[in-house]
């Protein structure tokens, strides 16, 4: 009877915009009744569902189901969070989180590594940016969302986890134990090397990311750094703020950083530096398939804003979406694709990636460390950072 009383509501509101509206209100109302009905089919499933499952089954598990499917439908990057999701996303951003290192997206429906994370247990353990991960704990995750498949992963320290994964080039599974830990990522790594160069790896764009860079940057001047290697290799991304901050570094004031389009045309903003740049001696950036994201932003923003920048290591993931985290009531919340970024000469580079304009690949299966004398590409951007400044 109650929903009886609400339909004959919605039906004479229905009727009233009929009564006052145009060709535009018309349409607006049969939307509005699609809606309605697509309500009315989703009560009608769950009255079925809790009345004729075979075990008695929670009211909001199967709303959190619903969202979780409603989400996941739209993109690999959307998601619902349930509250205890939703504390770990926002701890992360601050620089600590509980797992084992890496960061995974869901690509061609198979859940796939972004990039490990440095000196976790994942890294350690030889996992690559571009691994897909068939098994966790020895159950597929074939139709796992990334955050369902990230919640298996996580765990307490010192707890184990074996995953199989299937690397690019090879047939066969890849079974790799991992042991958790408390996952610290300071997001700068900073040091001086011969000939008065400087060496910069940001590992993610956290909070602090661009306070702590600056301070690095402010250093560099006064111990007169001739030029700089900015390294952005597995740097998954981050926080968009962060990107945009660490690029007006660089990037000269009144410049257009990144520009981001919703799904309307007005749904437009753009990003230009508010500042004059710490920065303006020569670099070079070192990318990989684990850039992502932010990484991508300030690497668009540096190569469409400052010619002289040169690139090195081979093309970024691809990631040019943004997601919005829209917090609910019970503390749950929406991680929602609302718009691509384009950089500042108009590309999007959604699934494209960002090509260098030196290419170095790396060999497979072995663990490179940075700056290491077998870290190609780093020995590469060196050479080129040298020529540059004059000291090669």
């Amino acid at each position: 009877m109650k929903r009886k009383i609400v339909w004959s509501v919605i039906g004479l509101v229905s009727l009233a915009i009929i009564v006052g509206g145009d060709v535009r209100g018309s349409q607006t109302r049969k939307q509005e009744e699609e809606i309605y009905r697509n309500i009315e089919l989703f009560i009608d499933a769950m009255k079925i569902v809790e009345k004729q499952y075979i075990e008695p089954v929670d009211n909001k598990k199967l709303v959190y189901g619903a969202l979780k499917g409603m989400l996941g439908s739209l993109d690999p990057y959307s998601a619902f969070l349930e509250p205890d999701l939703t504390q770990e996303l926002q701890i992360e951003t601050k620089g600590e989180f509980h797992g084992v290192g890496m960061e995974i997206t869901s690509k061609d429906g198979i859940i796939t590594v972004v990039s490990p994370i440095e000196d976790t247990p994942a890294w350690k353990a030889g996992i690559k940016a571009g691994d897909k991960i068939i098994e966790i704990a020895g159950e597929s995750t074939k139709g796992l969302t990334t955050l369902e498949a990230a919640r298996k992963l996580r765990g307490k320290k010192g707890t184990e986890v074996t995953i199989s994964i299937l690397r690019e080039g090879s047939n066969e599974l890849k079974k790799i134990t991992l042991v958790r830990d408390v996952i610290k990522v300071k997001s700068i790594k900073e040091e001086v090397m011969d000939n008065n160069l400087g060496y910069i790896r940001i590992r993610d764009f956290q909070e602090k990311t661009s306070s702590d860079l600056a301070k690095v940057l402010e250093n560099f001047n006064r111990k007169n750094i001739k030029g700089l290697i900015l390294d952005l290799r597995n740097n998954p991304g981050g926080l968009l703020s962060s990107a945009i901050e660490v690029s007006e570094l660089f990037v000269p004031k009144g410049k257009l950083i990144v520009y981001i389009q919703g799904r309307e045309e007005k749904d437009r903003n753009t990003f230009n530096s508010r500042k004059n740049p710490i920065w303006g001696k020569p670099v070079v950036l070192l990318i990989n398939e684990g850039s992502a994201s932010a990484s991508e932003i300030v690497v668009g923003a540096l190569k469409d804003n400052i010619p002289s920048t040169v690139t090195v290591g081979i093309k970024t993931f691809g990631k040019g979406s943004v997601q919005n985290l829209v917090p609910l009531p019970d503390g749950s919340s929406l991680k929602l694709t609302t718009a691509h970024y384009y950089t500042p000469s108009g590309i999007c580079i959604e699934g494209k990636g960002i090509e260098p304009d030196v290419s170095i690949q790396l060999p497979e299966d072995t663990t490179i460390i940075p700056m290491g004398n077998d870290d190609a590409q780093f020995q590469k951007a060196l050479e080129v950072l040298r020529k540059t400044v004059g000291n090669g």
